[in-house]
């Protein structure tokens, strides 16, 4: 009670007396109790004494005083009403004067209410523990159990739920409260909170009657932790739960039409799954389960849409079941017995006559059962004509729609399951009848009709529009997948007239219905979703039909076989028609609506021409090929001879015809193809509708007036990017675009495309530019400053790549023109150190050869003497010294003088790295190495002289990162630093025999902390250097003395950290390497691993609690019997998936392989 002292206002009213009836309620039962109390007798002497004498003379000292911790129980219910009411209700009061008077302190008016809630519940489980004792109340429990958890917790879960409480003490409630639904006392509370008047408190009780069923089912019955029969508590707790559900369904469902309680149908299904986790849990001993709940809510006077609740609840409780073996066969073979009441029951619900909500319930009941897998050809046979009827109903094409597009995606294998039967179900005839009497129907096109005229009025689709556009789609893709390209055999005597080819009218209305959604107005994410539908359709109608011969050019089977003419000129219009359509919905609004909108609208805009209509039209162009580009250029030389409409930045429609451009510059053919090698022949067209594109006519009149048409250059500057590579071949459109593009970096919105655009340029046409270096510095002289840094250190970069390609005798001048300005401004100007390293690191990226092994301007490596002597010519020029000092002085400069700037360090590794990769490049030098020379024959000195380095790497990493924590925060230079040493155990392991003996072992001992690292390239790392060094053990080496020493007494502990990470430390990616770690230690070290292994498996709870004696039994025998790694392999997987408690699981049988 201390501990309450501090909460207890100085001046405590009663509940009733500031405004809280119900708490007055509960005070009058409190103090009734109260008085019922037996006391002691009372003090001789009371006269004068104070009422705390009193209290303690009575309750205390008397005969009576082990009444006294049940009083602090009633202190403790009392002071967290009190804080519950004056947090939640007092403040708010109408009579709130009252609490002006009560100066409650930190504890009830400040702190969250959670805090007293809390340290209440810590005084008080401790006093309910002492009250359990005393001799007035032993053998009754369940009363105290009762009054702790309801009086403490009904005011919580009323918080939980309210709407005004703070998100943040909702946590804190929804924490605690389920630690009441954990304990083994809330079996005797749910039907207090179940027959609570508030629904909140009904579905916590219902919530936490599942819970326990389904978690705590052993604490049911103390005499019997497994009850699988009737008897006993379990059958009580059955009728209980029984007559709950019935009044819940009356009560959210009743049969004479009025509404329902509120709140109620969330209760219903909370006790509906909490009936279905008992059939789960009693088995055959309750097998009819379903059908008594069924005639129990039919008895209770609840409607129909009660049984269609609790059906569509159980099938999806028994769905997410975790079932072991053949237990799930044997339990759905129980309710086959209720199939067909559901059947009837569906019919029923479906029939015209019913209400619509209970047809779109009966269409949630019919899916869950569907996707169960517990609808056959039969039972679909009959409910699929009362299906029909509600997808042209407007308040049930939702749900019918769904229901419809579930069990056509089941139908075409698109979804897995289905059941048996529901295979084809949707069959070609059934498919027609969609297609050409609902797809193309008169309900369909009225509301597309209606959501086009919305859209187009700024409005958004309604959820009726969406529901009937998806299930068209699914149509649609169905019927192209399985039947457009597939005709039945002539055995199947199909009328020809009724097929739908790609010549029938009715598949004409489908793709003019799937153009109209591609093109769907609208700026909204739902119009958006919409375009978005029919990409899947389109994919498919393209892949298809070019396997039937469905694309242009000469030879066999294209163009359409003989005979299909019609189908051809089809199938190209349509694509055609597709991809003029997405280029009008790419036409961006004008100028003065567009910059109008909020920044995620355009935004939202961007992403949308980025992403589905790029994607979507590349599905054309594979059809049309070089006649729709043909199209385009021709179209954009038309648009950019027409004036633009006024505005800073017009030419809309040209600029959407250009982007359609750069979206097909994914898939458009660069290169010269093999009729191009021929100089006598004639130009493709494709090639010459490029040239128009970035010759004069298109590129050379695009607008270029500075502050003008920024979006449309920016556009050009992308699709000339996107078409570098074309312009290897055609130099003259290629300076012409480098001038483009060069123009582009003169205005500050233009840099970022300019950039990425120049560089692609250089990158690809190197040879092409390098006549041209000094028109590029020329250039770059006037940029700095001018253009964000990051920007110009991509220029730099680009015009350094160029000069790589120069010969070597003329690279040094335009090297000099471009690194000196910057290597002198790195000297003197402090403050843009961090820039000038950018640039740096960008030139050195530059000028690296892209096809090279080593990242340096010597070449010393290379084999051509003439190269390695130009090569030191050029390193020796004066010139260049003079610019190698001054850069190495100025490197050592901002070194020193900015160690601790972030900024500045990261801009120096940034260059550093560009110039060589530290760890990284020992590791390569390595290998390098090792073409020329192997481990044994090399020398002393040479051994000496190649240790001297590992030495210092491996003295800087092992004093690092000398723990777990310092290695997981950077996982890349754990892994970069294992895979170096796994280069020496496996090319040099004579370098660790010229070292001490400590770094082998500290080494080993790295990687076995590595083990615990859940980052994968850093793992994998960790287990080929554990692998490696256990078989270095046995290898005939000079070195194998040195890793016996060090590995095998170490044996105990890689064991110990390998099957950690087999028990669960370790993603199960890993497995496989972990088992070939494991087999190594055992065959290569048996005397030590053997013994370790039967000592770890011994230990209890390792590695995982979950793993049983029996389980490490047949581990250990699977492993020490096994002849070859993958029965290693194999138990490793098995006994993985025991520590994981995946084993039996079908989530770990079908995520092993």
């Amino acid at each position: 009670m201390s501990r309450l002292a501090a909460l207890v206002p100085p001046k405590i009213a009663s509940p009733s007396a500031i405004g809280a009836p119900q708490s007055a309620a509960r005070m009058a039962k409190v103090v009734e109790f109260y008085s019922a109390l037996p006391k002691g007798q009372a003090p001789k002497k009371h006269v004068g004494m104070s009422p705390l004498a009193r209290y303690k003379a009575r309750y205390f000292d008397g005969e009576n005083a082990s009444g006294a911790p049940f009083l602090h129980v009633i202190g403790g219910l009392f002071l967290i009403g009190y804080t519950i009411d004056y947090n939640m209700h007092l403040k708010h009061h109408k009579n709130n004067h009252h609490s002006e008077r009560l100066e409650a302190p930190y504890g009830a008016r400040l702190a969250s209410t959670t805090d007293v809630f809390d340290l209440v519940r810590v005084v008080m489980d401790a006093e309910v523990a002492q009250v359990v004792q005393v001799k007035l109340l032993r053998g009754n429990v369940e009363l105290t159990s009762k009054l702790r958890l309801t009086c403490l917790d009904l005011q919580a879960i009323q918080a939980l739920y309210d709407p005004s409480t703070p998100p943040a003490v909702q946590s804190t409630l929804e924490r605690q409260l389920q630690q009441v639904q954990a304990s083994p006392a809330a079996w005797s509370v749910v039907g207090t909170l179940i027959s609570h008047s508030d629904a909140s408190v009904r579905f916590f009780g219902a919530s936490t009657l599942q819970q326990a069923i389904s978690r705590s089912w052993h604490s049911l019955d103390p005499n019997n932790p497994a009850p699988a029969d009737l008897e006993g508590p379990a059958g009580a707790l059955k009728e209980s739960l029984l007559q709950w559900l019935a009044t819940s369904a009356a009560a959210a469902y009743p049969a004479n039409g009025n509404a329902g309680t509120p709140g109620e149908k969330p209760v219903l299904r909370k006790l509906a799954a909490a009936t279905t986790s008992l059939s789960l849990r009693l088995g055959a001993e309750w097998s009819d389960w379903l059908l008594e709940v069924i005639m129990r809510i039919a008895a209770s006077g609840a409607s129909r849409e009660a049984t269609l609740e609790i059906l569509s609840t159980a099938i999806e409780e028994i769905a997410r079941a975790d079932f072991v073996g053949s237990q799930r066969m044997a339990y759905m073979a129980q309710l086959s017995s209720t199939i067909p009441h559901l059947v009837s029951t569906l019919e029923s619900s479906m029939s015209p006559s019913a209400k619509p909500s209970e047809t779109n319930l009966a269409l949630t009941c019919f899916v869950a059962y569907l996707n169960a897998g517990q609808l056959s050809h039969a039972e679909l046979t009959t409910l699929y004509p009362c299906l029909l009827p509600h997808v042209s109903r407007n308040e049930t094409v939702i749900k019918a729609a769904s229901a419809l597009e579930e069990l056509v995606e089941r139908s075409s294998g698109l979804t897995e399951g289905g059941g048996f039967g529901v295979t084809r179900f949707v069959h070609r005839q059934r498919t027609s009848e969609l297609i050409q009497h609902w797809v193309t129907g008169p309900y369909v096109q009225q509301v597309l009709e209606q959501a086009v005229a919305e859209a187009q009025d700024g409005g958004e689709p309604e959820d009726e529009a969406l529901a009937v556009f998806k299930l068209v789609t699914t149509v649609a893709d169905h019927f192209i997948t399985t039947f457009l390209f597939d005709p039945p055999p002539p055995s199947a005597a199909v009328d020809p007239s009724s097929l739908l080819t790609l010549a029938h009218p009715s598949v004409h209305s489908l793709f003019s219905l799937l153009l109209a959604l591609s093109t769907f107005p609208g700026y909204t994410s739902e119009a958006y979703a919409i375009n978005e539908l029919p990409m899947g359709a389109w994919m498919n109608l393209q892949e298809l039909g070019a396997d039937e011969g469905f694309m242009p050019g000469p030879g066999e089977g294209r163009e359409g076989r003989p005979g299909k003419e019609a189908e051809w000129a089809a199938y190209k219009g349509v694509f055609a028609a597709l991809a003029e359509g997405l280029r009008e919905r790419a036409i961006r609004p004008a100028e003065s609506e567009f910059f109008g909108w909020p920044k995620d609208i355009r935004d939202a805009f961007r992403v949308n021409r980025s992403t589905t209509l790029n994607d979507t039209v590349q599905y054309a162009f594979f059809v049309l090929r070089d006649e729709l580009i043909g199209h385009l250029v021709s179209l954009a030389a038309q648009q950019v001879s027409s004036p633009s409409s006024a505005g800073k930045d017009a030419h809309e429609n040209l600029e959407a015809t250009l982007f359609i451009l750069l979206s097909l510059g994914e898939v458009v053919p660069m290169g010269p193809s093999l009729s191009e090698l021929d100089p006598s022949a004639p130009p493709p067209p494709l090639q010459q509708y490029l040239a128009t594109l970035f010759g004069p006519a298109v590129l050379g009149r695009i607008p270029s007036e500075p502050g003008m048409h920024q979006s449309l250059r920016s556009t050009t500057l992308r699709l000339v990017g996107a078409y570098s590579s074309w312009f290897a071949s055609h130099p003259d459109a290629c300076l012409q675009a480098v001038t483009f593009v060069i123009a582009g970096l003169q205005e500050a919105e233009l840099v970022p495309g300019a950039a990425k655009a120049l560089r692609g340029l250089c990158d690809s046409n190197r040879k092409v530019l390098m006549r041209h270096v000094p028109s590029f510095v020329q250039v770059l002289g006037g940029l700095e400053g001018r253009i964000p840094e990051t920007e110009l250190a991509k220029v730099l970069q680009s015009v350094a790549s160029v000069i790589q390609a120069l010969p070597e005798d003329e690279i040094v001048e335009p090297l000099l023109m471009l690194a000196n300005p910057v290597v002198g401004k790195l000297g003197a100007a402090c403050a843009a150190a961090a820039a000038q390293l950018s640039y740096l690191a960008a030139l050195a990226r530059g000028l690296a050869d892209p096809e090279g092994d080593v990242i340096d301007l010597d070449a010393s490596l290379d084999e051509t003497s003439l190269v390695r002597e130009t090569a030191t010519r050029i390193l020796n020029e004066p010139r260049v010294l003079d610019m190698r000092r001054a850069l190495e002085t100025s490197i050592e400069a901002v070194a020193t003088t900015w160690p601790g700037d972030a900024e500045i360090v990261t801009a120096l590794a940034d260059y550093l790295s560009a110039s060589s990769v530290w760890l990284g490049i020992e590791a390569q030098l390595l290998a390098r190495l090792a073409r020329d020379s192997s481990d044994g024959t090399l020398s002393d000195s040479d051994l000496a002289a190649l240790s001297s380095p590992v030495e210092r790497s491996l003295q800087v990493i092992l004093a690092a990162y000398a723990d777990v924590a310092a290695m997981a925060e950077n996982p890349d230079v754990v892994a970069a630093f294992l895979s170096l040493c796994c280069q020496i155990t496996r090319l040099f392991p004579r370098i660790f025999l010229s070292l001490p003996p400590q770094y082998l072992d500290a080494v080993l001992a790295f990687a076995e902390r590595g083990l615990s690292m859940q980052e994968q390239f850093s793992l994998k790392s960790t287990v080929e250097l554990l692998l490696m060094s256990v078989q270095q053990t046995r290898m005939a080496s000079a070195s194998s003395s040195a890793f016996q020493a060090a590995v095998l007494p170490r044996i105990p502990s890689i064991m110990r950290s390998t099957l950690q990470a087999v028990g669960g430390l370790a993603p199960r990616s890993h497995l496989v390497s972990l088992s070939e770690l494991l087999h190594a230690c055992l065959l290569r070290a048996p005397e030590q691993a053997r013994p370790t292994l039967k000592a770890l498996l011994g230990e209890a709870g390792f590695p995982s609690d979950r793993a049983t004696g029996d389980a490490k039994a047949r581990f250990e025998r699977a492993v020490n019997s096994a002849r070859t790694g993958k029965q290693v392999r194999q138990a490793v997987t098995d006994f993985a998936l025991v520590c994981r408690g995946l084993d039996g699981t079908a989530y770990g049988l079908a995520t092993t392989y």
